[in-house]
């Protein structure tokens, strides 16, 4: 049981680390991070030494890969970049099998303590080291959850099952490598696997074949262990799990064959049979970890068009995008805001999609609400990334107050984007009610009124015209009356609905009056973000102080005489 409650214990704490690590690795992907892990691993040098590193003072290639996927998940590292620094990072594990004296937990301590205590004690919660300590304390987390693992596996040493099963196999070599990739599976640490292989050798339970084996079984283990855990990862950052996994498969195989043909074929030379096995088995682990590199130094180039073949693109994949934005334009800052301002177009022309599932007339291939959804969110979390970048390389006082409303206009987006996708929902429900339910005959003209509002939003913003805006906020007019009226009117209809029939009609009303508000807010807004050079300048600063002003629907100023 001890060894089932530390294995569920440290995979929770990795799992719930690796999310957390992602999360904060988000919040530091500003320019000044970019700029130092690029150029860090610019060359193909650079990013073999930091892999080495990374191995070396994690002791885990397992936590290196996490930590790597985490990075190419927040935009700071790109693919092609990562993947020499997980090759190279198995290097740097070597030092636990050479040197068998270092402990994860310590360093997993130091991290949580000093993390923990700057972020409870520091002013302001850590003010703009906020991000970078919670990195930090999720980092610990990770290694305290990988040295519960392994310490999970310590009583394997005086097992006597595993005694027992490795007298049964007498010189097997099959039972010798399964054993070595389950138990590597449970400790998550090839290196503690082959620190075990090596004491059973020297106690003769294990023939050099055996152990050898054992130990590639124990490379293969670690490369299906970063698959299961990788099961949350999607895009680039699963292409780099499925990296390592078969950048273990692959040393596994080259070197776990020698084994097997000595066996067949006794009278062969063995190399290093003068050496003695300690040292064999040791040398076999860091040729498990250096071969594979140096052998895929030529493929490198091809590595990533390859991964993608391996594990395509799902739709949201490609959804979640950016389509339009790109570093080297924040070189030149009114070209980013144009940019800016195509990309936030392509974002208000899926918010028709939201309603498209429930229109008759409706295209019959729709993408899902919640994928749909998702992936918006990504691109808008990119959008305001890379807003935030161009305020923070200094933008000119004339592309300001522009920046400003592309940035407000951002968060007014993600707002109507989570309203639609609710109002969708509900109307979802009011439409598998019974067709004599008086609230059902609400449903169609408001559902083809907003969409029909969403449609003219991204019609405006793509078209620049600031009388299309104007327009649209006249059709976007306050509907709280209206809505009123609408719910007396069909609470009196059906004096008998049921609560949850009433709750439904106020839910589906309020959510349509409040996309309504986004709507007209947006509109107003749209002008403030053409630049200077768009005709409708002159109107945007009135425009843009008027969607700021604008009260809540449901607010005390909206219901204000």
């Amino acid at each position: 049981m001890d060894l089932i409650a530390s294995f569920l214990g440290g995979l929770g704490l990795f799992l719930a680390a690796v999310r957390g690590l992602g999360g904060q690795l988000q919040q530091m992907a500003g320019r000044r991070l970019r700029a130092t892990v690029s150029s860090a691993t610019r060359g193909g040098a650079g990013a073999a030494l930091t892999g080495v590193l990374l191995g070396a003072l994690t002791q885990s290639s397992n936590a290196v890969t996490f930590v790597a996927a985490s990075m190419v998940q927040a935009g700071i590292l790109p693919l092609a970049r990562a993947l020499p620094v997980v090759a190279w990072c198995n290097l740097g594990t070597v030092a636990l099998v050479l040197a068998a004296a270092l402990d994860l937990r310590v360093a997993a301590l130091w991290l949580i303590g000093m993390a923990g205590c700057g972020l409870a004690l520091a002013p302001n919660s850590g003010g703009r080291w906020k991000p970078a300590l919670g990195a930090a304390f999720q980092l610990g987390l990770l290694f305290l959850g990988l040295a519960i693992l392994k310490s999970g596996a310590g009583p394997l040493r005086d097992s006597e099952s595993v005694r027992a099963a490795m007298e049964l196999a007498d010189h097997a070599l099959l039972p010798a490598f399964l054993l070595g990739m389950v138990v590597t599976l449970v400790a998550q640490s090839s290196s503690t696997v082959t620190i075990l292989a090596i004491t059973l050798a020297e106690i003769g339970l294990l023939d050099g074949g055996q152990a050898g084996l054992a130990v590639c079984g124990a490379s293969l283990g670690s490369g299906l262990s970063v698959l299961l855990l990788a099961g949350g990862l999607h895009g680039p950052a699963r292409r780099l799990a499925s990296f390592q996994a078969l950048f273990k498969a692959f040393g596994a195989l080259l070197l776990g064959l020698p084994f097997v043909l000595w066996r067949i074929f006794p009278e062969w030379p063995e190399p290093w049979a003068a050496m003695d096995l300690t040292h064999r088995l040791g040398l076999l682990f860091v040729a498990l970890q250096l071969l594979p590199a140096l052998l895929l130094l030529p493929a490198y180039p091809a590595l990533p068009r390859l991964l993608e073949r391996l594990s395509p693109a799902r739709p949201e994949e490609a959804l979640s995008r950016p389509k339009y934005l790109y570093e080297q334009a924040l070189e030149n800052v009114p070209t980013a805001l144009d940019l800016v301002g195509r990309e936030q177009a392509r974002l208000l022309a899926r918010l028709p999609q939201f309603l498209d599932r429930l229109r008759e007339d409706g295209p019959p291939v729709v993408i899902p609400r919640a994928t749909l959804s998702n992936a918006s969110a990504e691109v808008e979390r990119a959008v305001g990334s890379f807003l935030q970048e161009v305020l923070g390389r200094g933008c000119p006082r004339e592309d300001l107050e522009r920046a400003v409303a592309l940035e407000s206009l951002n968060a007014l987006m993600a707002n109507l984007r989570e309203t639609t996708s609710d109002l969708a929902a509900a109307l979802e429900a009011v439409s598998a009610r019974d067709a004599r339910d008086p609230i059902r005959a609400l449903a169609p003209p408001l559902l083809e009124g907003l969409h029909m509002l969403l449609s003219e939003l991204h019609d405006a913003a793509r078209s620049g015209d600031p009388l299309d805006a104007e327009t649209l906020s006249e059709l976007a007019a306050d509907r709280s009356a209206m809505m009123d009226s609408l719910r007396r009117r069909v609470a009196r209809a059906g004096q008998d609905l049921p609560q949850d029939a009433l709750g439904l009609l106020f839910r589906f009303t309020s959510l349509f009056e409040r996309a309504v508000w986004l709507v007209r807010r947006g509109a107003l807004l749209l002008p403030s973000t053409w630049g200077a050079s768009n005709p409708g300048r002159d109107v945007s600063e009135v425009s843009a102080h008027a969607a700021l002003d604008m009260p809540e629907p449901g607010s005390r100023a909206a219901l204000a005489p």
